[in-house]
């Protein structure tokens, strides 16, 4: 397959360096039309854009008919596809439109305002997203009440990673955000790192891996910092991390061990990334983090917990970049 995500990631980092008032918008076009190819060229086993094009419109490359090469620019995030355009893709990939119109875009574009702290843009996504952020008695008198839990509104997201849910705690983080609540901000922060990483290998996310990154570096993450430090994001150490998780999977289904699929729910998946297995997976797939004051003004406490984290974190990944297993850090890490 021809790989077309470093063109829709230029195309994306083009849009955000702008730094216009729509640039996040811009962004999210780029990135649901890069779903909506990816997904559709998989299903058609096609291998490029050209050959998706002739196999879903013939008659535009009929010999002596002007075409634009459209479907290299849906493959590159350049243009979006007209109605005719979907509506054949939808005949032949039944909810194929969906990645195009999914309310969870709506979500991710933080430009969206918060009507209601995020309550008008949860109310868009599916019964389960709701079910995870609103109390369920209250959900069956048609009545839109949040949980008095965010923790347990979190692992219900993180157990089902996808598209959605990832709206959906962005959701949750912006309204956080806007309150100034920077633990809350936070806790959502590192869920949201979780959550990403198990969408970008077990659901159709991993299509657009690269790009999806990249937003949530730029865009999402920076609300989720602590009043003097945040997450050490980077795209390229994100991806490894996701490889490692794949990996980690695959060796964990090959054992026999059950729930643990790269398809379906995350329930299992998660626990990966929690202490179930481990401190090397716990650290390894977890984020660094930083100071965001001069190390003066910082906290000594808050100093030498980012300091004793991030020697964790560079232990774990040094072990799973290996290949190793080894559930307990040595002494000098502590």
């Amino acid at each position: 397959m021809k790989f077309y995500g470093d063109a829709r990631l230029k195309r994306l980092v083009l849009h955000l360096d702008a730094v216009r008032s729509n640039a996040p918008g811009k962004a999210i076009d780029v990135l649901r039309v890069g779903l909506w190819f990816e997904v559709i060229r998989v299903q058609m086993d096609c291998t490029t854009a050209y050959g998706l094009g002739l196999l879903v419109q013939p008659h535009t490359y009929k010999k002596g008919f002007h075409h634009h090469n459209l479907w290299a620019k849906y493959a590159a995030g350049r243009h979006l596809p007209s109605a005719d355009t979907r509506c054949a893709c939808e005949q032949r990939i039944p909810g194929s439109n969906e990645l195009l119109t999914s309310p969870a875009w709506v979500a991710l574009d933080i430009t969206t305002p918060l009507e209601k702290h995020g309550d008008t843009l949860l109310r868009c996504l599916r019964p389960s997203i709701q079910s995870a952020v609103f109390e369920k008695r209250e959900l069956a008198k048609g009545c839109y009440v949040r949980r008095d839990s965010i923790g347990l509104s979190l692992r219900c997201l993180e157990g089902q990673a996808d598209l959605q849910s990832l709206a959906a705690m962005v959701v949750l983080l912006r309204d956080a955000d806007a309150r100034g609540d920077r633990s809350k901000a936070f806790m959502i922060g590192q869920s949201l790192h979780r959550t990403l990483l198990m969408a970008a290998v077990g659901s159709p996310l991993k299509f657009i891996s690269l790009e999806l990154l990249e937003y949530f570096i730029r865009i999402i993450f920076p609300m989720a910092a602590e009043k003097e430090f945040m997450m050490d994001l980077d795209r390229d150490m994100l991806c490894k991390q996701a490889k490692w998780l794949m990996r980690t999977v695959e060796q964990m289904h090959a054992a026999g061990r059950p729930g643990f699929t790269l398809n379906g729910n995350t329930g299992q998946l998660r626990r990966l990334l929690q202490l179930d297995f481990g401190f090397d997976l716990l650290f390894g797939l977890g984020p660094r983090l930083k100071l965001i004051v001069t190390a003066e003004k910082a906290k000594p406490s808050v100093c030498t917990h980012v300091t004793g984290h991030n020697a964790l974190c560079d232990w774990g990944r040094s072990v799973l970049s290996a290949g190793k297993c080894e559930r307990i850090p040595p002494s000098h890490t502590s």
